[in-house]
C-alpha cells in the first residue's frame, strides 16, 4: 500500500487515540482539583503541554517533515491555551478567587483546541478520499494538484511521464473473477511502487491504467526504466485462491517539458499507448514532442 496512504492512515489513528487521552486528561484535572492526592505534571508543570499523552504524540508529530504541519502548529498553540487556563483555574480554586471568567477562558481555550483537531481531521479525511481504496495509490486528483510544481521544480533530472495499460486484463476478469482481478492490481501496485525511486510517484489513473511519473536526464536513461519495470513485471506472479496468474503491460513514454500542462503530456502518452498496443503489447513506446513514436521493446 502507498506510503503516503499508510502514513495518512497512522495519523489519524494517532490523533483519534491522543485526542481521547486528553479527554481521560480532562477527568484527571476533576480528580486532582477534589483530592490533590499527588503532583501530576501533565496539569501542574509550567510546560504541563509537553507531558499530557496528547502533547507527546503532536511533539512526534512536529519532529518530522510534513506538509500539513501548519495544521499541527495550529492545533499545538490551542493546545498550549487549554492548560495554561486549566493552570489558572487551578490558582484560583487554591486562593478561593474563582471567577466565570476562568471558567469562560478555559471554556474558550477548549473549544479553539477542538475546533483545531477538527480541522485537521477533515483535511486528512478529505485527502485519503484522494487515494484509491484499492491499491492505496494516489488517484489523477493528486496528479492534477501536484504537476505543476513538480515540472516546475525540474533541476538537472529531466521529468517522464510513464502512462501504463495492463495487457488483456479483461480476460484476467472473465477467466478467474473480479477478486482476482482485483488482486492482480494490487499486486502490481506494490510493484511498482516497490521499484520506483523515492522521487517518483505511481499513481492509479483508472481501470487497469496507471501513470508513474520518472525522473531521467535522457530518453535513453528513461526508457532503461521503464524497460526494467515491464520485464520485473512480466516476473511477478500473484496468487489469488486457487489461481496464479501472470500479467504483462504496454507502456507510453513521453518527456514532460518544462511548463506543458499536463493535458498535452498525458495525450502524447496516450498516443504511445494505443501505438504499442497496436503493434503487439508488452512492450515500451516512447514518443517525442513532434509525435514521432519509437518502439524500445516488445
Amino acid at each position: 500500500m502507498n506510503r503516503k496512504f499508510r502514513e495518512i492512515d497512522t495519523t489519524l489513528i494517532g490523533l483519534n487515540q491522543s485526542t481521547d487521552a486528553h479527554f481521560k486528561w480532562l477527568v484527571t484535572v476533576l480528580r486532582y482539583v477534589a483530592s490533590r492526592d499527588v503532583e501530576l505534571m501533565e496539569i501542574t508543570h509550567e510546560d504541563a503541554h509537553q507531558h499530557c499523552e496528547f502533547g507527546q504524540w503532536l511533539n512526534a508529530q512536529l519532529l518530522e517533515e510534513r506538509g500539513d504541519r501548519h495544521y499541527l502548529l495550529d492545533i499545538s498553540t490551542h493546545h498550549r491555551k487549554v492548560h495554561y487556563a486549566c493552570q489558572q483555574i487551578i490558582t484560583a480554586i487554591d486562593a478561593r478567587d474563582v471567577s466565570s471568567h476562568s471558567y469562560d477562558a478555559f471554556e474558550k481555550a477548549l473549544l479553539g483546541f477542538t475546533e483545531a483537531l477538527s480541522l485537521y481531521k477533515v483535511h486528512l479525511l478529505q485527502l485519503r478520499t484522494s487515494y484509491d481504496a484499492l491499491t492505496g495509490l494516489p488517484l489523477r486528483r493528486i496528479l492534477d494538484e501536484s504537476f505543476d510544481a513538480m515540472n516546475a521544480g525540474q533541476e538537472a533530472s529531466g521529468l517522464y511521464l510513464m502512462l501504463l495499460d495492463i495487457d488483456h486484463f479483461k480476460k484476467v476478469n472473465d477467466n478467474y473473477g473480479h477478486l482476482t482481478g482485483d488482486a492482480v492490481l494490487r499486486s502490481l501496485a506494490l510493484h511498482l511502487e516497490d521499484n520506483v525511486r523515492r522521487s517518483e510517484s505511481v499513481y492509479r489513473y483508472g481501470g487497469e491504467e496507471f501513470i508513474i511519473l520518472l525522473r531521467a536526464k535522457s530518453d535513453r536513461e528513461a526508457t532503461t526504466a521503464a524497460e526494467r519495470l515491464r520485464r520485473s513485471t512480466a516476473e511477478v506472479s500473484t496468487v489469488s485462491g486457487e489461481h496464479t496468474v501472470r500479467v504483462t503491460f504496454t507502456t507510453g513514454l513521453s518527456r514532460v517539458h518544462r511548463g506543458e500542462p499536463l493535458r498535452e503530456v498525458l495525450e502524447r502518452a496516450d498516443m504511445a499507448l494505443y501505438r504499442g498496443k497496436q503493434s503487439g503489447r508488452n512492450c515500451t513506446m516512447l514518443i517525442g514532442k513532434n509525435l514521432d513514436c519509437m518502439k524500445v521493446s516488445g
